[in-house]
C-alpha cells in the first residue's frame, strides 16, 4: 500500500499527522472525505493511504445445470435458492412430457436473479456496488445459489482480504492499536499442495498479486444449448467486462484481459471459445485471457451421461431426482439438449467402457456409429418410443435426435479431442470418488423358482405385485410383476438387465480417465488430483482458511501464480 500526504512537513517544526482510509463512491472513484474534518494546524499533514486500483476481472462459469433459465413466457425453469433446493422439489413429480416442455434450449434464457444473490459481505471494506460494480451487475444472479452462492461471496472475499487488511494495519499502526490478523491468501505462502509440478506460494509472488483489484463475474449459459452457441456468448461477455473497467467503473484496467475459472462443462465451453475450428462465425478470444483455471472439467465426457439418459438419475439422492428419477422423465429432455449429450464419453475415452453381458464390450472403434446412433439394440443410448407411442412422432424424435448428433455432438467432440488449452492453465481434478469409469449391463435373476406344488400355492394368500406361474421347464417360479427399478432394463421376465457402475476412482462424476489424460498436456502448468465431489468442487461454508478445501485453496493460488505475468508498473 501506498500513503500520500497532503503536504510535507518543515524540518524541525512540530507536526500533527493523520492517515485517512479510502472511500468509493459509485463509479469506483476513490475520495479521503474525513481530510477536511482534521483541526488545522501550521505542519499538518494528512496521509491518504491508497489502495489497489488497476483492476483484474475474473469470470467464473458454472457447469452444466449450474445456471439459472427462465421459460420464454417468464416462469421458472431452473433455480434452487432455499436450503437443501427444498424450492426445487415441484420438478420431482413432473413426467417426462412435462420436463420436455419445461427445460426446452429453444424456449428457455438465461436469467440474472436478485434472489440469487448472496448479500453477505465477509471484506473490510465492503463489496455494496462502490468499490466494484454491484453483484448483479457482474451477473451473479445467473449463477444457482444451491450450488454458487456461498463460494462467491467467499471467493470474492478471498480476492480483496489481503491488501485490505494491509490498509487497516497501516491504519491502525498510525494511531498506535493493533490489528494483528493476517490476509487469507498469506496462508498459502511456503505451503505445498501436493499437485503436479507443485510450486508453493512466495512472499514477492503475494505481494505482486496484492498490487492489483480483482473483481468477480459470472458467465451464466443456457446448459441445455449447444456449448459452441455459449461460447460465442462467452466472448461477446469478456468484451462487456472488459469495457466496464475500461469506460465506466474506477481507474481502468492492469491489463485487457481475465482470468477464467470454470466448473465441469464450463471449462469445455471455455476451451472452445478460447480456439474455436475455422470456419466459425467468431473469433476466438485466447488473447483477452490471461490464465485458467479448470476445476473437474470432462475432458473426455464421461460414462455417466450414458447412465443417466438410460436408467435417469434416481441413484443420485434429491438432487438427481429433481433432474429427473428415471429414463421416462429425463431421457426425452437430454435427447433434444445438445449440451449434456456433449458430456457423453468421446471416441477417444478408452474404448470397451459399455459391457453388455453375454456379448461384448462398446465401443470398439466409434462410440457414435457403436453405441449413440445405433436404432437395433436395447442397450442403444436413445429410445425414440420412450413417452410417445404416436408412430409419425416416434420417428420424428429420431430423426431430430440422430440430426443433433452428427451436426452438433460430433464435431464439438472432435474439435475438443485435438487438445487446445490456454498455455497458462491450472487444473484441479477428483480422484477418490467412487465414479463411472465404465458401466456394465449385467443379467440379473428377476424370476425366482420355488419349491411349492401347484395345489400349495393355490392355498396362499394373494401377493401383491407378485405371480406364480409353473414355466415350461416344469418348475414353479415366483415373477414381480410391478416396475421395475429405474436402474433394470427388462425385455422379458427371463431377460432383465441391470446397469452396473465400475465404481473406479474419480470425483463421482467425471473419472480419472480424463485426468490420465490431462496430465500429459505440455500447456498445463499443475494438475491437483485430490478427494473433491464433482457438484460441490467449490463448495465452502465458513471464511476461516482452515475450512477451505485443497481445491478452493489451489484455486486461489493458481490465480496468484497467473498474475505473475502482469508486470508491476500495470498497477500504477
Amino acid at each position: 500500500m501506498a500513503d500520500k500526504s497532503d503536504h510535507a512537513a518543515k524540518i524541525g517544526e512540530c507536526q500533527h499527522t493523520s492517515y485517512h482510509l479510502p472511500q468509493w463512491d459509485e463509479n469506483g472513484k476513490c475520495s479521503w472525505v474525513d481530510i477536511q474534518r482534521q483541526h488545522k494546524s501550521l505542519n499538518a499533514e494528512a496521509k491518504c493511504i491508497v489502495p489497489p486500483t488497476k483492476v483484474i476481472p475474473i469470470i467464473f462459469i458454472p457447469g452444466v445445470m449450474g445456471t439459472n433459465l427462465k421459460s420464454s413466457v417468464g416462469e421458472d425453469s431452473w433455480k434452487a435458492e432455499s436450503i437443501k433446493g427444498a424450492d426445487t422439489l415441484w420438478f420431482v413429480p413432473k413426467d417426462g412430457h412435462e420436463r420436455r416442455k419445461t427445460l426446452n434450449p429453444d424456449t428457455t434464457t438465461v436469467e440474472n436473479r436478485k434472489t440469487s444473490i448472496s448479500s453477505r459481505v465477509h471484506s473490510l471494506f465492503p463489496d455494496n456496488g462502490n468499490l466494484l460494480p454491484t453483484r448483479q451487475e457482474r451477473h451473479w444472479g445467473e449463477a444457482l445459489y444451491l450450488s454458487y452462492g456461498k463460494f462467491l461471496e467467499f471467493f470474492q472475499y478471498a480476492l480483496l482480504d489481503d491488501w485490505q487488511t494491509d490498509v487497516y494495519r497501516m491504519y491502525s499502526d498510525a494511531k498506535l492499536k493493533q490489528f494483528k490478523r493476517s490476509g487469507v491468501l498469506a496462508n498459502l505462502v511456503n505451503r505445498k499442495l501436493g499437485d503436479t509440478h507443485d510450486s508453493p506460494l512466495t512472499d514477492p509472488e503475494l505481494t505482486h498479486f496484492k498490487r492489483f483489484l480483482f473483481s468477480v463475474h459470472v458467465f451464466g449459459y443456457n446448459w441445455l444449448k449447444d456449448n459452441v452457441i455459449s461460447a460465442e456468448e462467452l466472448t461477446k461477455y469478456i468484451d462487456d467486462v472488459l469495457d466496464i473497467y475500461k469506460n465506466k467503473h474506477g481507474y481502468g484496467l492492469a491489463v485487457e484481459k481475465v482470468i477464467l475459472v470454470t466448473h465441469s462443462m464450463g471449462g469445455l465451453v471455455a476451451r472452445y471459445a478460447m480456439s474455436p475450428p475455422e470456419g466459425v462465425e467468431f473469433k476466438g478470444c485466447q488473447d483477452k485471457v490471461l490464465g485458467v483455471v479448470h476445476g473437474v472439467i470432462p475432458d473426455l465426457g464421461s460414462p455417466a451421461a450414458y447412465r443417466r439418459m438410460k436408467t435417469g438419475a434416481g441413484k443420485e439422492d434429491i438432487p438427481g431426482q429433481v433432474l429427473g428419477g428415471n429414463a421416462e422423465k429425463l431421457m426425452p429432455v437430454l435427447a433434444r439438449a445438445p449440451a449434456p449429450l456433449q458430456l457423453l464419453p468421446y471416441p477417444s475415452y478408452p474404448s470397451g467402457w459399455l459391457k453388455i453381458d453375454g456379448e461384448s464390450a462398446y465401443p470398439k472403434v466409434d462410440p457414435f456409429d457403436e453405441i449413440y446412433l445405433r436404432n437395433d439394440v436395447w442397450w442403444k443410448l436413445y429410445q425414440s418410443d420412450i413417452i410417445d407411442s404416436d408412430n409419425a412422432k416416434v420417428t420424428s424424435n429420431w430423426d431430430e435426435y440422430d440430426k443433433l448428433m452428427e451436426g452438433s455432438v460430433r464435431p464439438f467432440m472432435e474439435h475438443q479431442e485435438k487438445g487446445f488449452y490456454h498455455p497458462n492453465t491450472y487444473v484441479f481434478y477428483g480422484n477418490e470418488k467412487e465414479s463411472d469409469n465404465y458401466l456394465s449391463w449385467s443379467r440379473v435373476s428377476y424370476k425366482r423358482e420355488i419349491q411349492l406344488s401347484e395345489d400349495a400355492l393355490r392355498r396362499l394368500p394373494a401377493v401383491k405385485n407378485v405371480r406364480f406361474e409353473k414355466q415350461s421347464d416344469g418348475k414353479m417360479y415366483v415373477i414381480p410383476t410391478g416396475d421395475v427399478p429405474h436402474y433394470y432394463y427388462k425385455i422379458d421376465d427371463d431377460n432383465v438387465y441391470e446397469l452396473v457402475s465400475s465404481l473406479g476412482k474419480g470425483d463421482s462424476t467425471v473419472p480419472i480417465e480424463s485426468l490420465n489424460k490431462i496430465k500429459i498436456h505440455t500447456s498445463i502448468k499443475s494438475v491437483l488430483a485430490t478427494n473433491v465431489d464433482h457438484q460441490n468442487a467449490y463448495a465452502l461454508d465458513d471464511t476461516a482458511y482452515s475450512e477451505f478445501s485443497d481445491a478452493i485453496k489451489f484455486t486461489l493460488r493458481s490465480i496468484i501464480k497467473i498474475v505473475q505475468e502482469v508486470d508491476a508498473s500495470a498497477a500504477d
